[in-house]
């Protein structure tokens, strides 16, 4: 009986192996579903660049002159242009 029909020893090391590496399979899938399957916080969006920021981007990289950025600031926030009295 303890043989299993004469195979002896052969046997008992092969499910010796064979336990050692399903308790590490179950442990790794363990591991696996507590690590990575668990959803987080999706990751933050980009704000994108506002218009005032792209104006000012532009001017500060000498591509629209002072003139013309005042006037354009003016028209995005809604401003009227000085008029001379």
């Amino acid at each position: 009986m303890w043989y299993m029909h004469g195979i002896g020893w052969g046997w008992w090391l092969f499910m010796v192996v064979g336990m050692i590496a399903f308790l590490g399979l179950l442990a790794w899938g363990v591991s696996a579903l507590v690590r990575g399957e668990t959803p987080g916080p999706p990751p933050p969006r980009e704000r994108p660049e506002q218009p005032l920021e792209i104006l000012q981007r532009r001017l500060a990289h000498g591509e629209i002159s002072v003139e013309e950025y005042e006037k354009l600031r003016d028209a995005l926030t809604d401003r009227r242009p000085k008029t001379p009295a």
